[in-house]
């Protein structure tokens, strides 16, 4: 009897079905229990001989397919007894699902890939694993595991990795160090880390080796401040990478560069940036997808559109911890709590708040933390907690200083100097001094909508103080910028 017919027999006795036809046969058993029982009755040995057939024959019959069987291949592989031939393919399983923005099947290929890898394996593949990880990992949890992971193995590679590899290494070292609100002048590893990837880069006489860590640190800037500088950076880096990059990268990429754009006011150059993310992150995961969410949610932030943004931003929370996308979680959390704050909710910030700070502190995002910290001060004070109020703002307020985040302390110093004019016994000169030095670090980093913002709470500050003049003044300054803007929040004042 034949295969096919034997196959036939099987079917007709209700055990299997046909599964596919195209673009080949392919059968099911009709119950997993079938399929365990059948399993269960073969031999050890004769269970490892057949993975093992399996995977070679899946190799030799579609070697141009490689990258998508990967994962069972590396299956058969692994129940055969072929630890080091199947972390190879969960290496490439890996890179396969990171292209498709499916990042937990990637973490999990990679987690399986080094613990199947023996100690004299290839220093590439070890390194693409290690690499694969930081890739993904820090959204998850901490960044302190990953970056001592890729220094002890590029210490280890000396120079007997491939470049490329190496500079990839050194670049996710700098941007993990760098998004834990490491400086460059003050941080000799992230320098180092900088360089060594800058210097590889020209080595190779590659003119898009050097695109991806340009672009990250084009977003460090954005976060610290530097907006205009930051923009330009990653746009340009951006434009380098199109069609090189692994899209996952260039995805992520796009969705930082629309904050950027968002809080320069250029909200346009925003929408034109969330369209590439967003057909780039329609190919992926819900991860990715939700990552072009949360920079929308930015976006309505900015523009003033406070009931989108709470509303947008309150899904993506709850996606984020339905997923454990961590690095989500503060993002999405931290724009609710300031959405809310702005539409004087603050009883509901105040959850929101904690849970970005709680977040935050797990993935070592400073940036998002510090925000989080200026909110949750305003919330407290006014909620009738001035002494841990102050204590989060002087924390938020030393830390962006620390961090050189001009972005972070000027925020911070807004979110204290409106909550002195709303306290029972307002503070209007503490309030004005808070406002005028958060208006002038907003001025010089051309951060305009937030600008706009502080000159209307200045305007009433002065008020407060009766010095209706400079009121006046300072309210056309404020009412003119929101309009060039086009900022929704200033219609119904």
């Amino acid at each position: 009897m034949n295969t096919r017919a034997e196959l036939g027999t099987l079917e007709a006795s209700g055990l299997i079905q046909v599964a596919t036809f195209d673009p080949e046969l392919e059968y099911l058993f009709r119950h997993a229990l079938v399929q365990d029982a059948a399993y269960s009755s073969l031999l050890k040995q004769d269970r490892r001989a057949l993975h093992l057939l399996a995977a070679d024959t899946l190799l030799s019959l579609y070697p141009e397919r490689k990258r998508e069987l990967a994962a069972v291949i590396a299956m058969h592989l692994e129940q055969a007894g072929e630890g080091a031939r199947a972390a190879e393919l969960l290496v490439v399983a890996g890179e396969h699902a990171l292209e498709r923005f499916a990042n937990r099947e990637a973490m999990a290929f990679f987690d399986r890939a080094l613990a199947l890898l023996p100690a004299d394996a290839s220093i590439d593949l070890r390194l693409r694993a290690t690499i694969g990880q930081g890739k993904v990992g820090w959204s998850f949890t901490g960044s302190d595991r990953y970056v001592a992971q890729l220094e002890s193995i590029i210490e280890e590679a000396g120079d007997r990795a491939n470049p490329r590899l190496i500079a990839d290494a050194h670049f996710w070292v700098a941007f993990l160090r760098r998004w834990r609100g490491e400086q460059p002048l003050s941080s000799p590893a992230l320098r180092h880390a900088l360089d060594e990837a800058a210097r590889i880069g020209e080595a190779l006489g590659d003119p898009s080796a050097n695109a991806i860590p340009r672009a990250f640190m084009g977003v460090g800037l954005i976060f610290s401040g530097q907006l205009r500088q930051g923009t330009a950076e990653t746009r340009e880096a951006l434009k380098l990478m199109e069609g090189k990059a692994d899209p996952l990268s260039t995805s992520m990429l796009n969705d930082f560069l629309s904050i950027g754009f968002t809080r320069l006011g250029e909200f346009a150059e925003a929408e034109l940036t969330l369209e590439r993310s967003a057909h780039l992150s329609a190919q992926g995961d819900e991860i990715a997808r939700l990552d072009t969410k949360i920079a929308r949610a930015s976006l309505h932030l900015e523009r003033g559109d406070l009931e989108a943004a709470v509303d947008l931003a309150t899904q993506c929370a709850a996606d984020a911890d339905m997923l454990g996308a961590i690095a989500c979680g503060v993002a999405s959390n931290v724009m609710l709590g300031s959405g809310r704050l702005q539409l004087e909710d603050v009883l509901g910030a105040k959850s929101p708040l904690e849970r970005g700070l709680e977040l935050a502190a797990v993935t070592n995002m400073a940036p998002m933390r510090t925000l989080a910290q200026a909110m949750a001060g305003s919330v407290r004070a006014r909620l009738g907690e001035k002494p841990a109020g102050v204590a989060e703002w002087d924390e938020a307020l030393t830390t962006a200083r620390s961090m050189g985040d001009r972005y972070g302390e000027a925020l911070t110093l807004w979110n204290r100097g409106r909550t002195r004019t709303r306290q029972a016994e307002p503070d209007y000169p503490a309030a004005l001094a808070d406002l005028e030095a958060a208006g002038a670090l907003l001025e010089s980093m051309e951060a305009r909508p937030a600008l706009a913002r502080v000159r209307r709470d200045r305007a009433r500050t002065l008020r407060g103080l009766h010095r209706e003049g400079e009121a006046e003044e300072a309210d056309r300054s404020a009412r003119a910028l929101a309009k060039e803007l086009g900022l929704r929040d200033f219609s119904s004042d």
